[in-house]
């Protein structure tokens, strides 16, 4: 546990030390005051856009709950993934959003192994889609950007961070030969005992596994909308920013490839990587040298983040209800 707190630490001051190397060469004061002057419309036209797409991905998430358990909830279960969320802006690796399953089970009263194969469904499709549209992305900007060997190689990891960690979630679900192994796992001495509620319950999930496989299509389709909402939000904000005009496509690749950054795991939730990648890409998109950065740009980033942050605040409730009433899920 103190491995993990230093870990967490140590990804904290790096990405910190990244803005801080950011707003060093962008200038500091140049790009606050850029900040102070984006257009508000467009702010809060780019936060529904972010609230919008996030209440998509809990949309994905209930249709595959609502394949295993037709009574769930649609709008406890948005309000649990809206949890998830949040803790995933704030975790390595956006690890966090793996405790939606108990958001879940104690706001909606779906069972824990439900919660987390509709999790699992929801994060192997999710990081499939992001991971395909990201390959396609950097054929298409290579193509004619010099992209730097340091953006390239950032966005790599993070798709294969993500096609790993897709492909790890679906065969948790669905390939018996996991659910062998963890079944061996009680066959150890000393700790083979205390694994058997783990085992049931990674048993169970594999069952309810089955059930949502015909969901993945519906999930497919409401994470690839909920990225056009993300691409839409982008444009609003460098629009409120710059007047020079990229395509919408530039916006879309961009958006995958943000969400691609914040799997790197050197930082939480991509803290620094991603901004820096935002900047880069821009400064090419724009035909600007990258000796220098312009402030504005770097404001785009700073924005960014703190809308996409900011707007799954709405997670706090559920996160503070879960607190308060851990043993009493609401009836449905």
């Amino acid at each position: 546990m103190v491995q993990v707190r230093k870990r967490t630490v140590i990804q904290l001051i790096i990405g910190i030390a990244i803005l801080l190397w950011l707003l060093q060469v962008a200038n500091i004061g140049d790009t606050f005051a850029a900040i102070l002057q984006v257009n508000v419309i467009y702010l809060l036209g780019a936060a529904s856009c972010f609230v919008a797409s996030s209440t998509l991905v809990g949309l994905a998430l209930f249709v595959p709950l609502h394949q295993s358990n037709p009574t769930a909830s649609i709008r406890r279960v948005v309000m649990a993934s809206f949890g998830g969320q949040l803790l995933s802006d704030v975790t390595p690796a956006r690890s966090g959003y793996f405790l939606t399953p108990i958001f879940v089970n104690r706001l909606a009263g779906i069972p824990v192994d439900q919660g987390m194969a509709g999790v699992l469904a929801t994060g192997g499709v999710n990081a499939f889609v992001k991971a395909g549209i990201c390959l396609v992305g950097l054929g298409y900007f290579i193509s004619f950007l010099p992209l730097p060997a340091s953006v390239v190689n950032s966005l790599l990891v993070g798709i294969v961070v993500l096609l790993v960690a897709g492909s790890f979630l679906l065969l948790l679900m669905w390939e018996k030969r996991m659910s062998k192994l963890v079944v061996k796992l009680e066959k150890l001495p000393l700790v083979g005992a205390k694994l058997h509620s783990f085992t049931a319950m990674f048993t169970n999930v594999q069952q309810e596994g089955v059930k949502v496989k015909g969901s993945l299509i519906a999930v497919a389709i409401l994470i690839l909308l909920s990225l056009v909402l993300n691409s839409v939000a982008l444009f609003l904000i460098f629009s409120g920013l710059w007047h020079a005009s990229l395509s919408f496509l530039d916006f879309f690749l961009m958006a995958s490839f943000a969400s691609a950054l914040t799997y790197v795991p050197i930082t939480i939730a991509g803290l620094g990587v991603q901004e820096a990648g935002y900047v880069f890409l821009l400064q090419l998109l724009l035909g600007l040298p990258l000796t220098a950065i312009d402030p504005r740009l770097l404001a785009f980033a700073f924005i960014t983040r703190a809308l996409f942050t900011g707007t799954d605040i709405i997670g706090l409730s559920p996160l503070v209800k879960v607190g308060l009433k851990p043993e009493t899920p609401p009836s449905q």
